[in-house]
This record gives C-alpha cells, sequence and structure tokens, in this order.
C-alpha cells in the first residue's frame, strides 16, 4: 500500500545491520529503532484513525511494540522488508482498534448515551449539527459525501464502503484523506474549522 510522504517518513531509518543487531538483542538498535520509525509511525498510524481520534499515540505505541517483539524474535530478516512490514503493521492495528470499537458500541442502546441536561449546550450541538449537514450537502463531489457519511458518520468498515462506491481498496485511504480535505475547507470558509 504505498503512501507517499508517510512511506518516507517510515524508511526513514536503518542501516542495514539494525535488524541484525536487535534479533540478537542489542537494547541500542531497539532504541534506533524507535527513534528514526516513531515520528513516521505516528503520521500513519494518525491517517488510518479517526480526526482528532485520542488513541493515535497508543497504537502508535502499540505498532512499534509489535515490530519490536517481530525484530527481536528474528521473524525479520531483511531490512528492506521493514518498512512494509512497519506498515502493515499500522493497518492492522489501526483496523482492530475501530472493529473491536464497532463491536462493543454497536451493544450500547440510544438510550445509554448521556443526555444534554443544559439546554444551550443542546441547543449549540443542534445548530451546530445542522451547519455540519449543511456543509456535508455542499461538497462537490457526491462521493465525497457518501464515503464520509458511511465511514465516520455510520461507521461502515472499509471494505463494506469500498464495495458500496466501487472504490479500489487500496486507494480508499487517500479517497477518505481527498474528501476530509474537501470538508475541511469548507468548515474554514464556514469559521469553524480546527484551530
Amino acid at each position: 500500500m504505498p503512501v507517499s510522504e508517510g512511506n518516507a517518513a517510515v524508511s526513514a531509518a536503518a542501516p542495514t545491520d539494525l535488524v541484525s543487531r536487535i534479533a540478537a538483542g542489542d537494547r541500542r538498535a531497539e532504541q534506533e529503532f524507535v527513534r528514526s520509525y516513531e515520528r513516521g509511525v505516528r503520521a500513519l498510524v494518525r491517517r488510518h484513525c479517526r480526526p482528532n481520534d485520542p488513541i493515535v499515540d497508543d497504537l502508535a505505541q502499540d505498532v512499534l511494540a509489535r515490530v519490536l517483539e517481530r525484530l527481536r524474535a528474528g521473524a525479520i530478516r531483511e531490512a528492506s522488508a521493514l518498512p512494509a512490514y512497519v506498515q502493515a503493521t499500522i493497518v492492522y492495528t489501526t483496523s482492530a482498534e475501530y472493529r473491536s470499537r464497532r463491536n462493543t458500541e454497536s451493544a450500547a442502546t440510544i438510550e445509554d448515551m448521556p443526555a444534554l441536561d443544559n439546554p444551550v449546550e443542546r441547543l449549540g450541538s443542534e445548530q451546530l449539527a445542522g451547519l455540519l449537514r449543511k456543509l456535508l450537502a455542499q461538497l462537490p463531489v457526491a462521493r465525497d459525501r457518501e464515503i464520509l457519511v458511511r465511514f465516520y458518520l455510520e461507521e461502515q468498515d472499509k471494505d463494506e464502503v469500498c464495495r458500496g462506491l466501487g472504490i479500489d481498496a487500496s486507494h480508499f485511504h487517500r479517497v477518505v484523506f481527498r474528501a476530509r480535505e474537501r470538508f475541511r475547507a469548507l468548515l474554514d470558509g464556514a469559521g469553524i474549522g480546527e484551530t
């Protein structure tokens, strides 16, 4: 799965002997690996997560820990395979996190959700939701609207969205990223973008 900017961030590391040094138990090599890969891993995990999801740092640590375990066990022998293995671990880890969330969240009912007791907060939330719906309807590309609604609001999984919209799974994250960027531009134009 090519991720140009993230690929460069993930493959920024590693002399050829880093893999063998970690397999031999060299703790300094492990520290070099973490220092070299941590920033790129965090960037790619953030891309695979929902916007502003606070779990990014935890998932990035999980990815680094899993890859280190495999390196210690000698399961990765070729330094050239390391970036691809890291990327695959990122995809697996983030997918598993959202899959487990969907399973636990689907058990909760609407009655279990906390109500907004403050009428001012409730009105503000309703107005914001209405504004967001209007902005979403203003997206000029129907596929952008559809992918954002299906993936973020209806929380359909990636494969389901790809099938429904006829998107090649290898292009999914790029399509979602572009749709989010277009929506973010509308949010910025309405004065409610991120600060």
